[in-house]
């Protein structure tokens, strides 16, 4: 069943006329936490860029390792992210405000003039902290993913100026479904009890009940997402709410550049596991839609939604978007078996210990056996050598955290859904043909060989933090691997021949007449070339 939204007044906001993305934004203070977060600096760089006239942009971030906020903040706004602000704007940095906080605090940890101007000056609040880990232990995925949530909402209920308040939520919070709308889904817990539990329950006790709670969700991610989005409606309904459902968020497919990428989160992880000749195995149907979408058109949905709800006030529909492929574009888990090895024998990474490939099965004992003799025992065997060197073993424990990790996604590489967008795809059709441009929002264009090329380069100059300069030894190092590799190939088809031959007596006679067939043959072509 479907919850029903907070729906405001047909009158347009601001007044009554067209204005395009940019000048909506124009003058208007934000409120962004998550910062520090894959979306959530590529929406901060993005909102900067394409929106210069924007107020000012309050940054929440918390200390880390005794550095201050101010000093997390320099070193975001150094990255490759914003090159081109730092070439172009030089004095971007002004309109930022970083502002000291806590999910997990009373309050967000905000100090009370904090609080008091951000409810003096703030008209738009971007959500997207969140524990994306999916294996998180259920009681810090509550505090998180829905008591977070919670104390935004309660912090924008204060906000004398609040236009919109957009919770980053995710395309999977409903993933029992196969076909889901753009609309909130009411969830078999009650997300209040949930909470009112958590503060008493033993943590003992609520990892025992933990599976029982999940019922059909795959894990606390995914479960605690779906709470947070019928929390907020049910708790929060005067409040101008819009729910914004990504997909699979993967690098970047223009902006600020393509392939940007920083994180081993999700597809990236695995896509450096498999550059580096780690991971050659992946249990899930190749068959199956793999729905990432390039985290920049991810913010611009992000962006767009807030404009288009404002502008535009959609009537019978309910403000959620998902920010997803869409139904026209077609990306399988096969696509990505065979263009990620191929991608990164053009582009190779350095130090890759085997060649890049990549076989998606949904056969568990296949998978098991190929995993320990082609993943378990060369891990194993490298961290002998190592050890045999005076080096720090390392083999043995990546090789368990990519299985860990491929673990966690089994259930989503197993499975494929219909994400309606609708929504989107209205706000597209209201906005400018330079809007459609500088805000894309769909992804059902894209070209997945030449995002796919973007991605895995990304990934070696980004995530890896490789440089370009060496190439020329890694592609050395990928002819060399490609001809040990034919050679083992080889010396392995030779082996099980010659311990068939030996044991199989017909085998052995067909081996024996070739072989005389053969030898006469070639006493045949000195008198068949002279005739």
């Amino acid at each position: 069943s479907s919850v029903g939204m907070h729906s405001q007044s047909d009158t347009q906001a601001g007044s009554g006329s067209f204005q395009s993305i940019g000048e909506f934004y124009a003058g208007k203070d934000v409120f962004i936490t998550g910062i520090t977060g894959f979306i959530g600096k590529v929406l901060l760089e993005k909102l900067l860029w394409a929106c210069p006239q924007v107020g000012r942009v309050y940054a929440m971030m918390r200390p880390k390792r005794g550095r201050p906020v101010e000093e997390r903040l320099e070193e975001l706004l150094d990255s490759a992210l914003f090159d081109r602000l730092r070439r172009d704007r030089p004095d971007f940095r002004d309109q930022i405000r970083p502002v000291q906080g806590d999910m997990f605090e009373p309050g967000l940890g905000l100090a009370p003039e904090a609080i008091e101007e951000l409810q003096e000056r703030v008209s738009i609040v971007f959500h997207s902290a969140a524990t994306v880990r999916f294996d998180e232990h259920l009681k810090i995925a509550v505090q998180m993913n829905l008591d977070g949530p919670r104390k935004v909402a309660e912090l924008c209920e204060g906000m004398r100026k609040l236009e919109a308040l957009v919770h980053v939520s995710t395309a999977y919070a409903n993933c029992e479904r196969k076909v889901v709308d753009e609309i909130v889904y009411a969830p078999d817990v009650h997300p209040q009890k949930l909470l009112d539990a958590i503060e008493w329950m033993d943590d003992g006790v609520l990892e025992q009940v933990t599976p029982k709670l999940l019922g059909q969700k795959p894990n606390t991610y995914t479960f605690t997402k779906q709470l947070a989005e019928f929390y907020l409606v049910n708790k929060f309904p005067n409040l101008p709410l819009i729910i914004v459902r990504p997909s699979i968020v993967g690098a970047s497919w223009e902006d600020p550049f393509p392939g940007w990428v920083d994180n081993f989160n999700g597809p990236t992880g695995l896509f450096a596991a498999v550059g580096k000749g780690m991971m050659r195995i992946m249990h899930g149907d190749r068959s199956c839609r793999a729905d990432i979408v390039p985290v920049d058109i991810a913010t611009n949905v992000l962006l767009a939604s807030v404009w288009h709800q404002r502008q535009f006030k959609p009537q019978g529909r309910q403000p959620v978007y998902h920010a997803v492929i869409g139904p026209a574009n077609r990306l399988t888990w096969a696509d990505i078996e065979t263009l990620t090895p191929k991608n990164f024998v053009a582009h190779p990474t350095q130090s890759a210990i085997r060649l890049p490939k990549a076989v998606f099965t949904t056969n568990t004992l296949w998978y098991q056996a190929n995993w320990l003799f082609n993943h378990q025992l060369p891990a194993f065997l490298l961290d002998l050598w190592m050890y045999a060197s005076w080096r720090k073993a390392v083999f043995v424990r990546v090789s368990n955290r990519i299985n860990k990790s491929i673990r966690t996604l089994e259930y989503f590489t197993h499975r494929e859904w219909m994400f309606n967008n609708a929504n989107v795809m209205h706000a597209m059709e209201c906005m400018s043909p330079s809007d459609r441009v500088e805000f894309d929002c769909d992804a059902s264009k894209l070209d997945w060989h030449e995002y796919l090329e973007r991605y895995c380069i990304g990934v070696k100059r980004y995530a890896l933090k490789e440089s370009d300069e060496d190439v020329g030894t890694a592609r050395a190092r990928i002819r060399k691997l490609q001809r040990l590799g034919l050679l083992w190939n080889v010396l392995l088809c030779v082996l099980l021949w010659r311990l068939t031959v030996k044991r199989v007596p017909l085998l052995r006679t067909m081996w024996l007449v070739m072989l005389n067939l053969a030898g006469s043959l070639f006493n045949k072509l000195p008198r068949l070339a002279r005739s």
